[in-house]
């Protein structure tokens, strides 16, 4: 296959091919592109996908549409019952083989033995004969029809229900066969129902000639497909989400079961190869990180799980990012505070002497939040280096000031009445200065102003430290920002993405740039405590 010229080595043509597909495939049905571009890829990576949701929310739609984007498919829908029959899914038995060469063979033409894309409706009705032999057909892709055993051309199984299986009812095996775990929902948006109560009856029209997916196309994607390499960064990142996942799943208590979080390695093999499938439809040789996305999609094996699930998946987007970020305030806390109780200061601890007084009574805490604040010098010195106090802050409107201090103070300057309402806060004395909610703050020496140096410093290992620390965390927020240019383009471009995918990166990205934040804060004070 040709590559463009604008980037030949990058990018092929098949992503444009694969955009007019799934444009046709959602032509007049709303909000329901991702899930018509899902089943697409998962015809071509050779994978199942299961949808969840209620009655009439284009489930079977889209099993119908893939259906005739495969020139020449052949395709079986079923609704399952408590009462469905194996003869009603495979095939009838042929009663003249039966009578003439004594052979309990199926007529399966048809039927499910016979079809490129299957749909089964309401799956988890499905008998246990009906199981033990859809086991079979999805993972070996075989049926044994009596002395005959017949390779299936089943490209896609499309499963649906509007509710999960039942637990400790044998269904596992088969719910942990549909690696694509999707929920179908009603159109939510007002414009879009709008559109639909307005539109024409579905037209039943075939698909072009020049996008159907014919035989040795189909091959050929799928060849294609198996090509995709993956850099060391996805690896990376699918090594930090195993273990992850690994760690929730041995966490069995009440308020996890470690269940929702196995992943067997089958599944991680078939995760693999359907990102490589979504790389080469997408016009790419190699996998990037919106790939991973998909695997929200992939994971969750409960609805309780899901969002502890995306949270895994977003993460490890930027796991390294974060583990650095962790690691410097890690060091920031060690800077300023003991390990442990019998741990010695890195520094040499400031005494209270040195500190300069305010209004008789009061430490000024150095670049504390909308400003300078006042610690009572009573309270302060209360404060554990180990274990944290609590306390509150508040505006004390006769001294103009944030003040803070422990919320079940016994000294004259407890909770005064002309304050604003308190915040609650956690306080620890650490080198220097007071930590507050985990953030370090300075206090302010004598000979010194705010934002200013003092002569009097804690050590002169502490300040190269402190500068290390700096250009460390200077780099990483450098990268942080190129990651995250690199993900809105990424996303941007990936077809299998879809805007609430999106949303959801765009909040968790927000988590990260917040740490990022309060770890700049804590080098800025510890800065002030060690210079």
């Amino acid at each position: 296959m040709t590559t463009t010229s604008a980037t030949p080595d990058k990018f092929l043509p098949v992503s444009g091919h694969v955009r007019r597909i799934v444009a046709w495939m959602t032509e007049s049905v709303y909000e329901k592109d991702q899930l018509a571009a899902m089943a697409l890829l998962c015809a071509v990576a050779g994978e199942n996908i299961f949808l969840l949701g209620p009655p009439g929310t284009a489930k079977s739609l889209v099993a119908r549409r893939l259906k005739g984007v495969l020139k020449g498919a052949r395709s079986f829908e079923y609704l399952m019952s408590r009462f469905s029959t194996p003869d009603e899914i495979f095939g009838p038995v042929s009663i003249m083989r039966l009578k003439e060469s004594d052979s309990y063979e199926r007529l399966t033409d048809g039927y499910l033995p016979t079809a490129d894309v299957v749909f089964l409706d309401e799956i988890w009705k499905a008998g246990p004969s009906i199981q033990n032999t859809l086991l079979t057909a999805i993972n070996e892709h075989l049926y044994h029809n009596g002395t005959v055993t017949m390779r299936l051309p089943m490209k896609v199984l499309i499963a649906a229900s509007n509710e999960l299986p039942a637990k400790n009812e044998g269904l596992e095996a088969l719910w942990d066969r549909f690696l694509v775990r999707m929920v179908s929902n009603c159109i939510e948006s007002d414009d879009n129902f709008e559109k639909m109560l307005l539109a024409p009856e579905l037209p039943d029209t075939e698909i072009d000639d020049d996008i159907a997916i014919t035989a040795p196309l189909y091959e050929s994607w799928r060849r294609g497909a198996r090509e995709v390499t993956s850099p060391p960064e996805i690896i990376s990142a699918l090594k930090w989400l195993r273990r992850s996942l690994m760690d929730r799943s041995r966490r069995d208590d009440e308020q996890h079961d470690g269940a929702d979080y196995y992943v067997s390695d089958r599944r991680w093999k078939k995760i693999f190869r359907l990102m490589q499938a979504s790389a080469f439809l997408n016009g790419r040789k190699e996998m990037d990180l919106s790939d991973l996305l998909l695997l929200i999609h992939c994971l969750w094996n409960s609805p309780g799980a899901r969002e502890e699930i995306n949270r895994c998946v977003t993460s490890s987007l930027w796991h390294d990012t974060m583990d650095s970020l962790q690691s410097i305030g890690e060091r920031l806390r060690e800077l300023v505070t003991p390990a442990d109780g019998a741990r010695k200061q890195t520094a040499q601890f400031i005494p209270e002497f040195d500190f300069k007084e305010f209004y008789n009574s009061y430490f000024a805490v150095d670049g504390f939040t909308d400003g300078t604040a006042l610690i009572p010098r009573w309270d302060y010195n209360k404060l554990s280096l180990i274990d944290e106090t609590d306390g509150i802050v508040f505006n004390d409107h006769s001294l103009r000031m944030q003040v803070i201090q422990i919320e079940k103070s016994n000294t004259v300057f407890s909770l005064p009445s002309n304050t604003g309402r308190p915040r609650r806060v956690k306080l620890l004395k650490c080198n220097g200065g007071v930590v507050v909610n985990s953030i370090p703050y300075a206090l302010i020496r004598k000979g010194q102003s705010a934002g200013n140096p003092s002569d009097t410093t804690p050590g002169l290992s502490c300040r190269k430290e402190a500068g290390s620390l700096r250009r460390n965390f200077n780099s990483i927020l450098k990268a942080w920002t190129a990651r995250k240019k690199q993900l809105s383009g990424l996303t941007a471009a990936n077809i299998f993405v879809s805007a609430l995918d999106v949303e959801m990166l765009s909040s968790a990205i927000s988590n990260v740039d917040r740490l990022a934040t309060e770890t700049e804060i804590r080098l800025n004070n510890v800065e002030r405590i060690v210079r």
